[in-house]
């Protein structure tokens, strides 16, 4: 009996490490991620691109912490550790390495999802969420 125990306690704490990555966080596909978009609240998207990368196209609601930023340091843009923060970069690359560090700052819930260049969904310009004409004309 003892053993049984110690064998599906060890299965899942496998499973529990094959689910988030030994990093604390778990990568999705993006299609997981659009599905948490269209049906789920309360998640933060996470571009970790560069200011200038997230101006020029971004997905809808997705809110701009440039994966330099991201220390060691509290995060005042992320106060909720228990939140679901879902992270996309351009390729996969900074997204990764921001899940590392997001879930090293004790964030428990970090969904990652790769990069925008094999998006298929919507993507925006800062001008146009913002609602101005991004031919700069005047009305």
């Amino acid at each position: 009996m003892k053993k049984t125990f110690l064998t599906v306690l060890l299965l899942c704490l496998a499973l529990s490490a094959a689910a988030f990555g030994e990093a604390g966080y778990r990568q999705i596909n993006q299609e997981e991620a659009a599905r948490i978009m269209a049906e789920e609240t309360g998640y933060l998207l996470l571009d970790v691109r560069t200011k200038e990368e997230y101006d020029a196209g971004h997905i809808p609601g997705a809110v701009n912490l440039a994966n330099e930023d991201i220390g060691t340091e509290t995060i005042p843009l992320l106060p909720d550790k228990g939140q679901t923060l879902l992270v996309y970069c351009r390729s996969g690359r900074r997204s990764k390495e921001a899940a590392e560090k997001l879930a090293a700052l004790g964030y428990t819930h970090v969904l990652e999802f790769g990069g925008i260049m094999s998006w298929s969904g919507e993507v925006v310009t800062s001008e146009a969420e913002a609602g101005e004409d991004p031919s700069g004309a005047q009305g």
